[in-house]
């Protein structure tokens, strides 16, 4: 019995940057073969280039010459146009191509920073650094303002690292900036001088790939709810994980930590895993995300590679082409992309998804503050007709769910106090040691058997002194700082992990390392919700491996390293940054509600602002008492 030869697969598409499809073949016509005036040497049909000038040339052109020669007509030689320097294009657009377990999904995401794009933020903060550097206020650089300036080394440096420290090997002349050979530097000149640092303004890290120490500590709590340990978490079993409160708050901050909950499996030097086949024993949990879950493009840099891949991988009965049910479209993009209406999608048609528009776009945007970040979609209504559930956790915060696998998007900015800060500190320590009580520095300060320690503010001195008097005073060198410190603030990063949750940060829905009274008290609709509709308890098939993509400041990771779905600031509280004041100091956990022992008042007071009675101050009732209260004071 002869068995039947399986199909070639289409060749891969190409490396490339967004290429055309190949699957159409390609015929090139006679028609678009270029003319040409030469005898063709096929026949009569060509047409000779004597023949062809004869025709067009005037009368007598060519039958004879004039006795007087002509003069010949000389044009004036062309001004050669004035250069302009413009600043170089960002990639503050990248394609996030999400390999979920139900359907692959292509989010476009744009990156913005304070509501403005990167390059509107590049222009301004190298106008302030321009200005800075243009001592006499004429709108160009001289010799010597020119060597006030950041080198693009020097600045690149600041970016990756935060700090900068100006060297003779790399320092910026006048030769180097001026461009167009006036003897000065123009702002749009001076702009075109950064491509490096530029390039570096945005940067993709690579996929943090997924911990395998997660199974352990979700065994651990799991079992720890499991009162009649059949492998199912009831309400009433969800619900009792508060009493724990009482037997597993070592620190008394009516917060459980993962170290009291399971203190045997997370110690505080780190979690420990149990053996695999301990973990696994109980209960299914879904196959592993690997790093290639995720992956991140330029802007219309999708290799043609990617269709294969899909073919390849969705692929059931093996004849290159792919049903609804095997690639888990929605109907709507299905049916966009099944041009000929078989029911499957062609190497062709599945292109287009490919280079067409996304499923999703989206924009993160990065401010000073938390509360200034925001993560939002183009067209919530548009994601959920396609099959996406949304929900915004916060402002800076979107997770998408795509079947029961979520993506979480966000723009992260700590609450803690800015790397920057710590470093302007820093610095205001060593510029007070070297003034050494007086209000200002002089050079003498600085040099001879002091250089070697004060040697930042020595090679920074000429810069920083503005006014040029030979006297660095203490707001000359803040100036300086900050001239620094905004280009280390736009510095950002995109970094893309895939995270399997444990079961105890799925509880911890803010992500702060703990859980709070609330968080216990709605874990079960939280939680419910992950399982199949109208499910009545709650298996382990809830964990399912968390794709997500986090914008941060790249400074910001030499203070504190926070990654979606995992632990963050173990033993560091959130400090408190909405509602009144004294609500504010009053929730001494940072968890944002005021429980009956943080309350300082009477019980009496309490219960007057708890009006759903639930034993816990939200922000919503403080916020209510606090404008009741003025309103009473100003009748």
């Amino acid at each position: 019995m002869t068995a039947t030869k399986r199909p070639t697969p289409p060749a891969p598409l190409p490396e490339g940057k967004g290429e055309k499809s190949p699957w159409r073949a390609a015929n090139v016509s006679r028609r678009t073969q270029p003319f040409s005036p030469f005898p063709s040497g096929r026949g009569a049909g060509g047409v000779g280039l004597l023949a062809l000038v004869a025709l067009v040339a005037p009368a007598g052109a060519v039958a004879g010459a004039p006795d007087t020669p002509a003069v010949p007509t000389v044009a004036p030689a062309p001004r050669p146009a004035k250069p302009k320097f413009v600043a170089p294009a960002f990639d503050d657009t990248h394609e996030m191509l999400v390999f979920a377990n139900k359907r692959p999904v292509r989010i476009r995401v744009t990156v913005r920073h304070e509501g403005a794009s990167l390059g509107e933020l590049w222009r301004n903060r190298l106008r302030k650094a321009f200005d800075f550097c243009d001592r006499d206020g004429n709108g160009s650089l001289s010799t010597k303002e020119v060597t006030f300036a950041f080198s693009d080394q020097g600045l690149l440096q600041l970016l990756q690292n935060g700090l900068y420290q100006p060297t003779a090997g790399n320092a910026p002349t006048l030769d180097a900036l001026d461009r167009d050979g006036d003897a000065q530097v123009s702002f749009e000149e001076f702009i075109a001088s950064y491509p490096r640092s530029a390039a570096r303004l945005v940067r993709t890290l690579p996929v943090e790939s997924d911990s395998a120490q997660n199974v352990a500590v979700t065994e651990a709590v799991f079992a720890l709810l499991d009162a009649d340990g059949n492998g199912q978490l009831t309400r009433d079993e969800v619900r009792r994980v508060e009493k724990f409160l009482a037997t597993h708050d070592a620190d008394e901050d009516e917060c459980l930590s993962a170290q009291e909950l399971t203190p045997n499996v997370a110690p505080r030097s780190g979690f420990q895993p149990l053996p695999q086949t301990t973990a696994r024993a109980t209960g299914p949990y879904p196959q592993p995300a690997t790093a290639q879950a995720v992956v991140l493009y330029p802007l219309g840099k999708i290799p043609g590679t990617v269709t294969q891949q899909l073919i390849l991988k969705h692929d059931r009965n093996g004849d290159f082409e792919l049903t609804q049910a095997e690639i888990g479209f929605d109907d709507r993009t299905f049916a966009t992309l099944d041009a000929d209406r078989s029911g499957a999608l062609d190497g062709e048609e599945l292109d287009v998804w490919r280079t067409g528009p996304p499923d999703l776009e989206l924009t993160l945007s990065l401010a000073p503050r938390a509360a200034g970040c925001s993560a939002k979609l183009a067209d919530e209504k548009e994601a959920a007709r396609r099959g996406f559930k949304i929900k915004q956790v916060e402002n800076s915060r979107l997770v998408l769910h795509v079947g029961r696998q979520p993506i979480d998007l966000w723009a992260f900015s700590p609450a803690v106090p800015s790397a920057a800060s710590a470093l302007k500190s820093q610095y205001a320590y060593l510029f007070a040691q070297a003034a050494n009580g007086k209000e200002h520095i002089d050079a003498k300060d600085v040099e001879g058997p002091n250089a070697v320690q004060f040697q930042f503010i020595r090679v920074v001195f000429d810069a920083a002194d503005r006014n040029e008097d030979g006297k660095l005073t203490r707001d000359e060198f803040d100036a300086y700082f900050d001239l620094q410190d905004g280009f280390r603030d736009i510095c950002l990063n995109l970094a893309p992990a895939v995270q399997t949750p444990t079961l105890f940060q799925l509880l911890d829905e803010n992500r702060d390392g703990r859980l709070s009274v609330r968080e216990l008290r709605t874990a079960w609709d939280r939680l419910v919700v992950l399982e199949e509709p109208g499910a009545t308890v709650l298996t382990r098939s809830i964990i399912q491996p968390a794709l997500s993509l986090r914008l941060t400041r790249s400074f910001g990771r030499y203070v504190v390293g926070v990654q979606p779905g995992v632990v963050i600031g173990v033993g560091q509280m959130a400090v408190p940054t909405k509602g009144p004041l004294w609500f504010r100091k009053m929730d001494r956990n940072g968890d944002g509600d005021v429980s009956r022992g943080e309350f300082v008042g009477t019980r009496a007071e309490f219960d007057a602002i708890d009006t759903d009675r639930d034993d816990l101050i939200s922000l919503d009732e403080a916020e209510a008492f606090d404008k009741q209260a003025r309103v009473s004071k100003e009748k």
